[in-house]
């Protein structure tokens, strides 16, 4: 069950709800896939006065009760803080906290809130900033920026792993590389331009990659080696992290501009190289 997934899931099939790309029933689906099952809860007694959503202490409303707020909160967007980078969250909340642990959030920015996949819940958060009612703006940037980046990153990261010579190429770590891209596929709502879900999908699977990596599934046995893998890894880490905020910042454009992509997981075409 992972947070990044349920998040991305949330940021996309939430804002083709608002836009009225897809159904109430699609996206109750869709969120029910994530795992997150427990219900939706405000943070704090504010929080919930503000939503008339459950406090702290009170069992859980359904997931339909996001739906309202999804409606009324203008374009959902992902963000996925690091410590260094805090983008998108208000600064001095206990959000903060609560986001870097999951790894992952959504801002509804017309509505101040912040929902954080936690423990099998949907939080909903304060995400009132001190002048315009929210934190500073995220770190997504174009597709083609994210692109570049993530090209780079990858020339990078396999010239440095080849010096050290302690890649790995085995059937069994390609296996782990597969089921994970699986795990982490998602599906995408109507009206995603294709640049996008090409983005999302070459993320997902260096995400994949990366997972299985840093468990040290290589040929590195010393400190030295495995700190080596680690120092040659980050910034793929790194430009993954931007190519998924861009792919999903970018994703819905207007319904003039319908350069949709099929209705499919985004990760079916990277998948096969890995089986």
């Amino acid at each position: 069950m992972s947070a990044i997934r349920a998040a991305t899931v949330l940021a996309l099939w939430g804002g083709a709800f608002g836009e009225q790309r897809a159904s109430a029933d699609e996206l109750l689906q869709q969120l029910a896939e994530t795992g997150f099952n427990a219900g939706v809860r405000a943070d704090d007694a504010v929080t919930a006065e503000r939503t008339g959503l459950p406090g702290p202490g009170s069992a859980g409303a359904g997931t339909i009760d996001l739906l309202a707020l999804l409606r009324e909160s203008g374009t959902p967007e992902l963000l996925l803080p690091v410590p260094g980078d805090l983008r998108g969250l208000p600064p001095k909340s206990t959000s903060v906290i609560a986001a870097l642990d999951a790894g992952a959030a959504v801002l509804l920015p017309a509505a101040a809130l912040l929902v954080i996949p936690t423990n099998g819940f949907w939080r909903v958060h304060d995400a009132t900033g001190p002048e315009d009612g929210r934190g500073n703006s995220s770190a997504a940037g174009s597709v083609l920026e994210a692109e570049l980046a993530l090209d780079g990153a990858i020339r990078t990261a396999t010239r440095r792993l080849m010096v050290l010579d302690i890649a790995r190429d085995s059937a069994s770590v390609r296996e782990q590389i597969a089921a994970k891209m699986r795990d982490a596929a998602v599906p995408l709502p109507p009206g995603v331009r294709r640049s996008c879900s090409a983005l999302l999908a070459k993320a997902i699977s260096l995400q994949a990659l990366l997972e299985v990596a840093q468990q040290h599934q290589t040929g590195a046995v010393s400190r030295h080696e495995l700190g080596a893998v680690d120092d040659a890894l980050r910034p793929l880490a790194a430009a993954v992290r931007f190519g998924r905020l861009a792919a999903v910042a970018h994703a819905l454009v207007s319904r003039s501009h319908q350069e949709a992509s099929p209705h499919h997981p985004a990760v079916h075409k990277n998948l096969n190289a890995y089986e």
